[in-house]
C-alpha cells in the first residue's frame, strides 16, 4: 500500500453469503423438528449393526439422518440412550406375547408350548436389534445392566413358574430343576441370533416346530406329548 493512501474497503453488498448461512441454519432448525426418534433410533441401529457401537459416534447417527452433531441432541442425550431403547424394544415384545400368548392358555404344556411360538416370533421379528443387544450390552452403565439383569430375571422367573406348573400338574416330568430348564430353555431360543436368516434354508415355521419338538420331548410327560 502506497504511503498516505487509504486503505481498500470492501464491501459484502449483494454477496449471498449471509443469506446462505442464515438459510442453511433455518433448514437445519426445521429439520430438527421433523426428523423422529424412530427415524433416529433406525438409523443408529443400521450403523451399530455395521459398525458396532463403539465404532458409531453421535455425528455418524446426526448425519444419517441429516441433522447436525448439536442438533441431535434435542433428540437424544446418548448412544447409550439409543442402545437402552433397542433392548426396551425387544423386550416389550417378550412381555407382550407373555401377557397376550402364554398367560391365557389352559394349562402348562399349552402356555410352553405358546413361549416356544412367541419367543421365536420376537427373534425373527427384532433380529437386528437382539444381535445389537448380545454384542454391546455390556457397555451399558450400571445403573442400566441392573435394570436390564431384573427384566431378564423377570422373565425367567415366569418361565421357570410354567415349568414349576407342569411338574405339578403331572404334564411335565418330575426330577428337572425349574430354575435350571428354564435357563436351558432361554439358551436355546436366545441363540436364534447367532445364525437363525430369515432367507435360510429353513421358514421360521419349520424351525419353530423342531424347537416345539425339542423342547417337549425333553420335558413333557410321554401321554402329556401324546395329547398334543
Amino acid at each position: 500500500m502506497a504511503r498516505g493512501a487509504s486503505p481498500r474497503r470492501y464491501s459484502y453488498r449483494g454477496s449471498r453469503g449471509p443469506e446462505l448461512l442464515r438459510r442453511a441454519a433455518k433448514n437445519a432448525v426445521a429439520r430438527s423438528h421433523t426428523v423422529t426418534r424412530e427415524e433416529i433410533t433406525a438409523a443408529a441401529l443400521k450403523l451399530f449393526c455395521k459398525k458396532g457401537f463403539l465404532g458409531t459416534s453421535m455425528a455418524d447417527i446426526a448425519d444419517a439422518v441429516g441433522l447436525t452433531k448439536g442438533g441431535i441432541y434435542h433428540h437424544v442425550e446418548s448412544k447409550e440412550d439409543l442402545l437402552r431403547e433397542l433392548h426396551d424394544e425387544m423386550i416389550r415384545a417378550v412381555f407382550d406375547g407373555i401377557r397376550t400368548a402364554v398367560e391365557p392358555a389352559p394349562d402348562p404344556r399349552s402356555r410352553l408350548v405358546n413361549w416356544i411360538r412367541m419367543h421365536a416370533r420376537v427373534m425373527h421379528d427384532y433380529l437386528e436389534q437382539i444381535s445389537v443387544f448380545f454384542r454391546d450390552y455390556k457397555h451399558l452403565q450400571p445403573a442400566s445392566l441392573r435394570r436390564l439383569i431384573r427384566q431378564r430375571d423377570e422373565v425367567q422367573r415366569t418361565l421357570a413358574q410354567i415349568i414349576r406348573d407342569g411338574i405339578a400338574c403331572g404334564q411335565f416330568r418330575d426330577g428337572f430343576d425349574p430354575d435350571i430348564t428354564a435357563l436351558l430353555i432361554l439358551g436355546t431360543m436366545n441363540w436364534f441370533y447367532q445364525w437363525y436368516r430369515p432367507d435360510g434354508k429353513l421358514s421360521l415355521e419349520a424351525i419353530t416346530r423342531m424347537a416345539e419338538e425339542l423342547i417337549c420331548k425333553g420335558v413333557l410327560r410321554e401321554e402329556a406329548r401324546q395329547e398334543g
